[in-house]
C-alpha cells in the first residue's frame, strides 16, 4: 500500500477530481500542497515567521512548519483524521453553510432555536466578521434558514462538503484519531501556534497534542486566531498552500495588515516582496 504522501502527491497532479475533493483524499492533499509549498519558501530563504495558525486541518501543516511533527508524521495523522471524518459522515445526513451578515451571538441563538434532539446545527466556522459557517444536520440546516434570515443574516450558501464538519456530529471521529494521536511523537513548537479551538497561543506539546483531537469537533475561532496573531506582533500574514482563502479572511479581520498568498510558483515574487517588508 502506498504511504498517505504517495497518494496525495499522485492525486494532486493526476486526479481526478471528483476522487480528490472526497475527504479522505482532500484533508491529505491540502496539507502535502502545503508543505510543497512551504518547502519551496525555505528553499529561497524565506525568513522564519514569528508565528503561525492553521486554519482546521490546515493545522496539520503549521504543525510541520513549526517542528512539533515532521512531514511523515503530520501527513500519516491527517489521513487517520481524514478516514475517521468521512467514517463519521457516514452515520448522519449532514452539511455546512455560509452565513453571511449575521454575527455570531444571534447565530448561536437561531441554532439553539432550530436543534432538536438528532438533529442539530452549531456556529462551526467563525471565518471574518460577518462571514459565519454552520454546521450540523441538512434538515436542521433547512430550519435555520427563515429564522437566520429573520434574525438579521443577508444570504445562506450551502457549501459543497462531505459532512458536518466541526460539529458534534465529529466526536466519534475524535475517538478514532486519538489513538493515532497518542501514539505519534509531538515536539516543543519552534514558535507560537494559535490553536484553532481556543485562538490562544502555545509550544507546548501536550496542549498541541490536545488540540488535534477537540479541534475536529470544535468551532474553529478563526477571527481571533488572526487578532491574537496580530497581538503577538504579526503585521504582515503570509498564507501558504492552495488557494487565497485565508488571505480574504485576514484582510476582512485586519484591514490594514499586509497580506499575501503562496500556493505557486507564480505567487514567488509577493510572497518574498511581503517577507522583505
Amino acid at each position: 500500500m502506498r504511504s498517505p504522501a504517495c497518494q496525495s502527491r499522485g492525486l494532486c497532479a493526476e486526479g481526478p477530481l471528483e476522487r480528490l475533493t472526497e475527504t479522505d483524499i482532500a484533508q491529505p492533499a491540502v496539507v502535502a500542497t502545503s508543505l510543497a509549498a512551504l518547502a519551496l519558501l525555505e528553499n529561497e530563504g524565506a525568513v522564519k515567521p514569528a508565528a503561525m495558525a492553521g486554519h482546521s486541518v490546515g493545522e496539520y501543516a503549521a504543525y510541520a512548519a513549526a517542528g512539533v511533527l515532521d512531514a511523515e508524521s503530520a501527513l500519516r495523522l491527517v489521513h487517520a483524521r481524514a478516514q475517521a471524518m468521512a467514517a463519521a459522515c457516514r452515520t448522519v445526513d449532514g452539511t455546512m453553510a455560509a452565513v453571511i451578515g449575521l454575527d455570531e451571538a444571534p447565530l448561536r441563538a437561531a441554532c439553539e432555536a432550530v436543534s432538536r434532539d438528532g438533529s442539530s446545527v452549531v456556529v462551526a466556522n467563525l471565518n471574518a466578521p460577518g462571514q459565519l459557517i454552520v454546521s450540523g444536520a441538512r434538515d436542521a440546516i433547512e430550519r435555520l434558514r427563515d429564522v437566520a434570515k429573520a434574525a438579521g443574516a443577508r444570504r445562506i450558501l450551502p457549501l459543497n462538503v462531505g459532512g458536518p464538519f466541526h460539529s458534534v456530529y465529529m466526536q466519534p471521529a475524535a475517538s478514532a484519531l486519538a489513538e493515532a494521536i497518542r501514539a505519534t511523537v509531538f515536539r516543543q513548537a519552534d514558535i507560537p501556534l494559535v490553536l484553532n479551538a481556543s485562538a490562544q497561543a502555545t509550544q507546548d506539546p501536550q496542549e498541541l497534542r490536545h488540540e488535534l483531537e477537540v479541534q475536529v469537533y470544535s468551532p474553529v475561532r478563526w477571527i481571533e486566531s488572526v487578532q491574537r496573531l496580530a497581538q503577538l506582533g504579526c503585521d504582515r500574514f503570509l498564507e501558504v498552500g492552495p488557494g487565497e482563502v485565508l488571505a480574504g479572511m485576514v484582510r476582512r479581520t485586519l484591514p490594514d495588515v499586509k497580506v499575501a498568498s503562496f500556493g505557486s510558483l507564480a505567487d514567488l515574487a509577493s510572497a518574498a516582496a511581503l517577507i522583505e517588508g
